[in-house]
């Protein structure tokens, strides 16, 4: 680990992380499985998909046609297994429970197949966070850490949003920004929800092999980490006021989500541990 990224890993402070099963409307105050001891904890098993739940759009929760195969620790997505249909559902894995204040970790690798509508695009995939319990749908919302070809690391909040960090000449501030900064990227509506699209500072993924991505999500802050390297901080996370949607409320903690996007890729070692 180099001095930077571990200076920036040691000034976090520490709190706790909260659980609860995904039909509740709150966070739980009990951990609920996760020791607040700060050691790693796996968060597949290796051997089922016990902890998380399946959505696919138009399919439901069941994997008809194979969409997820576990091979020696590996959660491999749409690969040689899949017998569906060419137009791939899209969807994601899910926790059944809710968390905030964590670091999260895993790695993944891209495989060659792709599939319609998604045959001519970047491979593309992702870990969706800070996601409301309840109603399952195609395009939650979240926060997106990007997971896609020369992309991954970017981050795009979903009827969510944050102020993007300034930048150090090439370095998103983190753990700390600057005061002042107090501007929240703009937002685009995308078709009934808004979205920000906020880039990260360099690219530092590979398309061959392993990549190892973490997330530090601390109270109403995040930063994504490619490789060793924090390539995208934002600060300020609110959402959207289920009451008032021209309001927006603070924003720490929701369910942890992978994509399925239409492209082949494998997940290992996906683990967490409490801030």
């Amino acid at each position: 680990m180099d001095a930077t990224r571990r200076t920036a890993l040691g000034l976090l402070a520490t709190s706790g992380l909260a659980a609860a099963t995904s039909t509740r409307p709150a966070l739980a105050a009990a951990p609920m499985g996760m020791p607040r001891d700060g050691d790693w904890h796996p968060l597949f098993n290796g051997r089922d998909l016990s902890g998380w739940t399946l959505f696919l759009d138009g399919v439901g929760d069941r994997d008809r046609y194979g969409a997820i195969g576990i091979e020696g620790d590996v959660l491999h997505v749409l690969g040689p297994q899949y017998r569906g249909p060419t137009r791939a559902a899209m969807g994601y894995l899910a926790t059944d429970r809710v968390y905030e204040n964590y670091h999260l970790s895993l790695e993944y690798k891209w495989g060659t197949l792709r599939y319609d509508p998604r045959t001519l695009y970047k491979r593309d995939s992702g870990i969706l966070y800070h996601v409301p319990p309840g109603h399952e749908m195609l395009w939650p919302d979240c926060v997106e850490y990007q997971i896609m070809e020369y992309h991954t690391g970017d981050a795009l909040p979903i009827n969510h949003r944050a102020i993007e960090a300034i930048s150090l000449g090439g370095m998103p501030s983190w753990p700390e920004d600057f005061p002042g900064n107090t501007r929240y990227a703009p937002q685009v509506d995308a078709g009934g929800n808004l979205r920000q699209w906020i880039h990260a500072d360099g690219t530092f993924d590979t398309l061959e092999g392993w990549n190892t991505v973490e997330l530090i999500a601390q109270g109403d802050k995040a930063a994504h980490i490619v490789n060793g390297r924090i390539v995208t901080a934002i600060y300020g996370l609110q959402s959207q006021d289920p009451a008032d949607k021209s309001r927006y409320v603070p924003l720490k903690g929701g369910r942890i989500l992978l994509q399925i996007e239409g492209a082949e890729i494998m997940f290992r070692n996906i683990k967490i541990r409490a801030l």
